[in-house]
């Protein structure tokens, strides 16, 4: 009963002249979502669009583009409750995601969605209001981008449709450029790269309209996670419950999609967890790694797939490794999908920039995923992605103190003290460099490890340096975490991604009744001693390996037996020329430091002490590389003179 989509559009203000929206450009970038059909209309001053596509052959199918009386929609949807919806609904004829999706709300409003367990994005048109509503999952699984001025408002699934559209401003955000530089990197809820277009916040909804000549927005906000407390009388209960919600979220993905699954396996509690429920659950999977095969490469010490083979051989399933020479964008059907909208492809060019992807599609191996699934017969995936930012929580003790459970706090630092002479003046020495020590570095901004800050203008840096970066409250506040963007990382990513195989990811740890509760519950339940991640790992105990249950942190040690390549520099310093050959030094040497860049190229093999830092700054200006190329190869310069490069 499972569809997937690409939808996009615009809406026009009536009362200010301008050019037409080509709605056609939209339509190419959103094909990949959906390839069984693709509808648009357009009526004067707004347009709507849908590529769709059935994971279910014998699903019920609509049309692509949706009509009610004066309202026009297209929404992208996969349902876990359908039978809930109908029942509220009191439908009893068949219908297809999306047309039991409109009908809810547009019976029950935008706050009715708080009930809709599903990965969903859509946009209504109201043409007696001339409004357009657009919203959102709980979780913001499924990408809607937006941008809205006073002229025109436009969507789209794609990033990419809306910078196609010559109207839309396409300046690239300054705080994106000194975040990521800088290492302050989030994706933030609603921001992107660039500073007038914005993603639709998950669990919420906006509302776009004219009035006197201007756009206004109405907000709609209708979940948050954690706004209630959970509390029970026992461990025991907690622990059945965080296991029936995961269980049940696991199910009910499983129930939505026909045919085999697969399942991302890394030697992780997340994935681990998930892959064994779907085995146990009875459903055929193909199981998929990104480490390296260990036929090819042998096992090291510490080694991740250790412990997958110990989940394979205990569940007798086999596991699919990354093949070590494999070249992820020539099989991977980005080549032929992206020839209508990028018919000039350089077959030598990096495919980031070859396919023109945004910086945030930086894991490239979830394009070989994806495509071995499709030539597997799979069209759903299944991945560990935001286990550890609820539900298996890293918790220590600071998060106890910080959320007032004083008793939990002192239990833990009396027991860490054990053996010692004097215990209790220990316990008090673990307490005071507990709350003032790691507290206070908790709530410094945190620097990610691909940070280059010297690379940075110091002039343009300085207008940043009295701005609050975020801390590290993915350690002691996953709650706050989850409400400013942290969950995002590798949403968008496998997004477009999969479109490229028809593949769609499912989440069950974005479950929202999932993240809802683990963000409710005491924060003791995940620190219990020296155990982390406690209730997670007793709720699935018994079903884990013991080299499983014991894991304390997660390595891609496999990658350690890889030899060095003793042409690394070689090729280093030809990619360097490369990416400083590609950027526009008329535009960036007014965010970054060119006599560092140009130093920096001309510097000879580091030491290893030095490699990671010389790294870093090749990293970051392939960011900046790759934010102008995906301009340029999706509506050239916005029609700027041709600057002279660096050469």
């Amino acid at each position: 009963m499972a569809d997937v989509s690409g939808v996009y559009g615009y809406m026009q203000n009536r009362a200010v002249a301008g050019a037409k929206i080509e709605i056609q450009k939209l339509q190419l970038w959103n094909r990949e979502y959906g390839r069984e059909a693709e509808d648009m209309f357009e009526d004067g001053s707004f347009g709507i669009g849908c590529a769709y596509e059935k994971l279910a052959g014998d699903a019920a199918r609509s049309c692509p583009v949706l009509k009610r009386e004066e309202k026009y929609a297209v929404i992208d949807a996969l349902l876990y409750n359908r039978e809930e919806l109908e029942e509220r609904c009191g439908i009893t004829e068949q219908l297809s995601e999306e047309e039991l999706l409109l009908t809810y709300v547009l019976r029950f409003g935008v706050e009715g969605l708080r009930e809709v367990n599903g990965d969903f994005s859509g946009a209504v048109y109201d043409a007696k209001e001339h409004s357009l509503l657009l919203f959102r999952d709980h979780m913001g699984v499924r990408p809607l981008f937006y941008y809205a001025d006073d002229a025109f408002v436009a969507f789209s699934t794609d990033l990419r449709g809306l910078l196609s559209v010559e109207q839309v401003d396409a300046t690239v955000s300054e705080d994106w450029i000194y975040r990521t530089v800088a290492g302050y990197w989030r994706d933030g809820l609603t921001s992107t790269e660039f500073q007038h277009i914005l993603c639709v916040e998950p669990g919420g909804a906006r509302k776009f309209s004219f009035r006197d000549g201007k756009v206004h927005t109405e907000k709609t906000r209708y979940w948050k996670p954690g706004e209630k407390k959970v509390r029970y009388s026992s461990d025991k209960e907690y622990i059945d419950k965080l296991r029936e919600l995961i269980t049940d979220a696991v199910k009910r993905r499983l129930d939505a999609v026909p045919g085999p699954v697969g399942a991302e396996l890394s030697g992780g509690l997340d994935s681990g967890v998930i892959d064994i429920l779907i085995h146990r659950l009875g459903r055929e999977c193909v199981y998929f790694s990104w480490s390296m095969d260990p036929e090819k490469l042998p096992y090291a010490e510490g080694d991740e797939r250790l412990v997958i083979r110990d989940i394979c051989e205990q569940e007798k399933i086999h596991c699919h490794y990354v093949q070590k020479e494999e070249d992820v964008s020539e099989g991977a059907g980005m080549r032929s999908s992206m020839s209508a909208v990028l018919p000039e492809q350089d077959v030598t060019e990096h495919a980031a920039y070859r396919f023109a992807l945004p910086p945030y599609c930086n894991t490239l191996t979830i394009t070989e995923t994806s495509r071995y699934m499709a030539q597997n017969g799979v069209r759903a995936v299944f991945t560990g992605h935001g286990g550890d930012e609820g539900v298996s929580h890293r918790s220590n003790p600071y998060e106890l103190f910080c959320h007032h459970e004083y008793y939990h706090f002192l239990k833990i630092m009396w027991a860490r003290a054990y053996r010692e002479k004097r215990r209790i003046r220990g316990t008090l020495k673990r307490c005071y460099q507990t709350v003032f020590h790691t507290g206070r570095e908790f709530h410094k901004p945190f620097q990610g490890p691909f940070r280059s800050p010297e690379l940075l203008n110091a002039a343009f840096a300085a207008k940043f340096s009295k701005r609050k970066m975020p801390a590290l409250t993915f350690a002691y506040d996953p709650k706050h975490y989850i409400l400013h963007g942290g969950s995002r990382n590798r949403l968008d990513n496998v997004a477009l991604q999969g479109a490229y195989s028809g593949v769609r990811y499912l989440i069950p740890y974005l479950d929202y009744r999932v993240v809802d509760f683990a963000v409710s519950i005491p924060r003791h339940l995940y620190l219990n001693g020296n155990q982390n991640r406690y209730i997670f790992r007793e709720a699935f105990r018994e079903l884990m390996p013991e080299s499983l249950y014991t894991l304390r942190t997660k390595e891609d040690a496999s990658r350690k037996n890889v030899g060095e390549d003793p042409d690394w520099f070689e090729k280093f310093r030809k990619e360097k020329a490369d990416v400083v050959r590609r950027l526009d030094r008329g535009y960036w040497e007014q965010y970054l430091d060119y006599n560092l860049i140009m130093e920096w190229l001309q510097r000879g093999k580091p030491s290893e002490e030095d490699r990671l830092q010389e790294e870093n700054i090749h990293i970051n200006l392939f960011y900046c590389a790759m934010i102008e190329n995906l301009i340029e190869k999706t509506r050239g310069r916005n029609e700027e003179p041709e600057k002279e490069k660096s050469e």
